[in-house]
């Protein structure tokens, strides 16, 4: 699972928002794209760390957009047929978004300037409100699991709260990776048992690891020794989506350095994947021009008196199917490498000032 998100990459492929939305209005022109004609949509959380790119996009696009978004990044995908309706060529931006903080080089972070102590807080705090539980379920397992020598050999003391493999929430160990349960516990204690150790874990570990006072697992307790079993909560909107989307990865999550980050990237593929085949069944979009692009908005609090956090949009995958029959994929280097070729430079971009002047010079209607 690792790997799987560790193929959308970061460093490489980030780009300013301010460059990245003239870049993408540039190469929509490119596939035959009318300006007068275009719909974008985003598909973004409801964070106000979200509004920034937003207006971006309504600048160069011309338009307010489309909303394609729910809380936490997950697409809308009951909303293509309203969006087909409100344009020919459609463009979908959809991102999972995380917060970063360049001081101390953390992911999930990004200052609350309106609140009264300015304080940093989640970000996602959807992403990493489902997080929580889960790390608090590792934290304990670290903390309740300890490994040494008993009687001369590798031991581990598992609590008991562990060996109860039919609870139906909570931490499970995949216990023939952590303790040999062919000889049975070597002794019992008052809140766990011993148990010789299982020789894969021996041979992971080094030999000085066992020692003769236990210490406890901690970090050693990695991503393939255990599995969540929860019931995802209720919310207004039934289920919490979100929370069963990220479930098979919880385990890497929770282990990962990056928790937040590790999150939004897979949320974020796997919600280009989702997201790209409910696109090809929709019947709306057959006689239009049609654009997927999928990423992750890195938000950076903003600094120096700035109004707006500095954003980057890192590409991850885009899906084009074109009226005159074309339809192809991007991968993260092909995509990031097109919207690189493409000018930063947009003549077509609104003035707000002068928009806004102009409405409001314009005549008045009387509403009856």
């Amino acid at each position: 699972m690792q790997r799987i998100i560790e193929n959308f990459r970061i460093d490489d492929h980030a780009m300013r928002y301010s460059e990245f939305v003239p870049r993408l209005y540039n190469y929509c022109l490119s596939l035959g794209f009318q300006r007068d004609r275009m719909m974008p949509s985003r598909a973004f959380c409801s964070d106000e760390s979200q509004g920034y790119p937003v207006i971006l996009i309504a600048q160069h696009f011309g338009t307010f957009p489309f909303d394609h978004g729910r809380v936490g990044g997950k697409v809308a995908t009951n909303r293509h047929g309203p969006h087909a309706h409100h344009g020919e060529d459609l463009v979908i931006i959809h991102a999972s978004h995380v917060g970063y903080d360049p001081d101390t080089k953390r992911y999930g972070v990004y200052q609350r300037s309106r609140t009264a102590r300015q304080e940093f807080g989640d970000n996602c705090g959807k992403l990493c409100g489902v997080l929580h539980w889960y790390q608090d379920e590792y934290r304990h397992a670290c903390d309740h699991i300890l490994f040494g020598r008993l009687d001369g050999k590798p031991a581990v003391l598992v609590d008991n709260l562990f060996l109860d493999e039919a609870r139906s929430e909570g931490l499970l160990l995949n216990l023939d990776l952590l303790i040999d349960r062919s000889k049975g516990p070597l002794k019992t204690l008052s809140t766990c048992n011993v148990f010789h150790a299982a020789p894969s874990l021996v041979t992971r570990l080094p030999a000085e690891t066992w020692g003769d006072t236990p210490q406890v697992i901690g970090a050693r307790l990695t991503a393939d020794l255990f599995f969540f079993r929860r019931t995802a909560s209720e919310g207004p909107e039934g289920h919490d989506m979100l929370e069963a989307a990220l479930s098979p990865a919880m385990p890497t999550l929770v282990t990962s350095p990056h928790p937040a980050l590790d999150a939004a990237r897979y949320h974020t593929q796997i919600e280009f994947d989702r997201t790209y085949r409910s696109m090809r069944r929709e019947p709306v979009y057959h006689d239009k021009n049609l654009l997927l692009i999928s990423g992750v908005n890195i938000d950076i609090s903003p600094r120096d008196g700035l109004p707006f956090p500095v954003t980057n949009f890192v590409p991850w995958a885009a899906y084009a199917r074109l009226r005159d029959g074309r339809n192809f994929h991007l991968e993260q280097d092909q995509l990031s490498e097109t919207l690189r070729r493409q000018s930063t430079d947009n003549p077509d971009r609104l003035s707000f000032d002068a928009s806004i002047h102009d409405m409001s010079e314009a005549e008045g209607i009387m509403i009856k």
